[in-house]
């Protein structure tokens, strides 16, 4: 990737610092906290962090395309497309848990360009570039080191992350089933953070072996996906098909997890179907 793209993702990354700072000073005056729908609530910071980074976009990319998660699409005359979660984590902060994450992604129709989730009360800074591999930043700490994902090669070797969607639908019933399916197959957990961004991210930096979920946006998971696959994880749909970006269904492992968790997948599926 070249110099350019490694500048623009420097930009991102001041940005994301700038809406950690607010989202941290924040945290114990969230402010208003109302559904969109269901479950899945809105605070007033993820107006406010999502504006912050609106501006900053805006200023060094006018002529991009931007989809973020509260204002929808702002279309320019570029081909690239910037997708924005201001707050990916809403439901964690507005209960005061520590698991949530801003997510910025670029990427044209073809590929996914360039990532950044940051995750400021984890002291997490993720950065990948297409092509040019992914890192983990720890501001605070001053501290980077390159991205891989976990060795784990089996189920049974394998710690795993999912999530549940905001509607209480039959997909509820799909992915409780299917956590079942990876405990009885003896992986060594289950966990539910509540961030999709940073459940991509951890499985970059090896933290989870594989993830797996339904029912995102892509916003969610942009970023994620190209941090992950930098890492060099494998990120799919649930039928294994391969694009630049999957939010409807992902499943991101390293290549050998990814295979042997994929059967799981799609015998439970061919179960719900039949």
């Amino acid at each position: 990737m070249t110099h350019e793209f490694a500048e623009q993702l420097s930009l991102i990354r001041e940005l994301a610092l700038a809406g950690g700072k607010t989202l941290l000073e924040s945290m114990d005056q969230v402010g208003t906290v109302s559904r969109k729908q269901a479950t899945e609530l809105v605070t007033d910071l993820d107006g406010r962090v999502e504006e912050q980074l609106l501006l900053g976009l805006g200023r060094h990319f006018p002529d991009d395309n931007i989809l973020a998660e509260e204002t929808g699409a702002r279309t320019g005359k570029s081909g690239r497309t910037w997708y924005i979660d201001p707050l990916d984590g809403t439901t964690n902060y507005a209960h005061g848990l520590p698991t949530f994450a801003i997510s910025i992604a670029c990427a044209t129709a073809e590929q996914l360009e360039l990532a950044c989730v940051y995750a400021p009360y984890l002291d997490e800074m993720y950065l990948g570039l297409g092509g040019g591999g992914a890192v983990l930043e720890r501001p605070a700490h001053q501290e980077s080191r390159p991205l891989h994902c976990g060795s784990a090669g089996s189920i049974e070797d394998a710690l795993l992350g999912t999530g549940f969607p905001y509607v209480r639908d039959e997909n509820v019933d799909l992915m409780t089933q299917l956590v079942a399916d990876f405990l009885k197959a003896n992986c060594h957990g289950v966990r539910r953070a509540g961030s999709a961004a940073v459940d991509l991210v951890h499985v970059a930096a090896g933290k989870l072996d594989g993830f797996w979920e339904l029912n995102l946006r892509p916003w969610d998971t942009a970023a994620g996906t190209l941090i992950a696959r930098e890492a060099g994880a494998l990120v799919t749909g649930f039928a294994g098909e391969s694009r630049p970006m999957h939010h409807e269904s992902v499943v991101a492992a390293s290549p050998q997890l990814h295979a042997a968790m994929l059967p799981i997948v799609q015998s439970r599926l061919t179960r719900e179907i039949s």
